[in-house]
């Protein structure tokens, strides 16, 4: 075997590993970017559907299913990742809906906008009727992860990553 074709076989030997490697860390990673709904920890609510989920953070719902008020949250973020795999949507498409039903009365203000966990949290916290969502590894026992039709992070088939 020349040089050449023995530093070509290595190369690829490499290659192979390398890709072997990295799918062996994909389903860490893919946990790592799931994305957490919670709620006060006092709200009873334990699950909803993704409908629900969907019809809240778009504004079509403005309560719990046991009908409780909804008060929406967002953590910036993580809104992109939450908007296209929860609400199905664009961030700027979700964002001019709101700006539209402010613009016709439909909704007062658009949900509040917080940049860290600690302020989604601390929102969570001071709000009973609070809904808001969090990198899921960032939630602790402050605030109370939902199940979102009947799946929670980690679980297979959880759909927000």
């Amino acid at each position: 075997m020349s040089q050449s074709s023995f530093r070509i076989t290595t190369a690829r030997r490499v290659r192979a590993l390398l890709a072997f490697a990295l799918l062996g860390a994909a389903p860490r990673v893919a946990r790592a970017q799931q994305v957490a709904v919670v709620v006060n920890a006092g709200n009873a609510v334990e699950d909803l559907s993704t409908d629900r989920l969907r019809r809240l953070f778009l504004g079509q719902a403005k309560t719990f299913p046991n009908g409780g008020h909804a008060r929406l949250a967002r953590h910036t973020p993580s809104a992109p990742v939450f908007d296209r795999t929860a609400l199905g949507l664009q961030p700027e498409i979700v964002r001019s809906r709101w700006m539209a039903m402010i613009f016709r009365g439909e909704a007062t203000a658009l949900p509040s906008e917080l940049a860290s966990v600690e302020d989604v949290k601390r929102f969570v916290r001071e709000h009973p009727d609070a809904i808001a969502f969090l990198p899921a590894g960032q939630t602790d026992g402050t605030v109370k992860t939902i199940a979102i039709d009947g799946k929670r992070p980690g679980d297979a088939g959880y759909g927000i990553h």
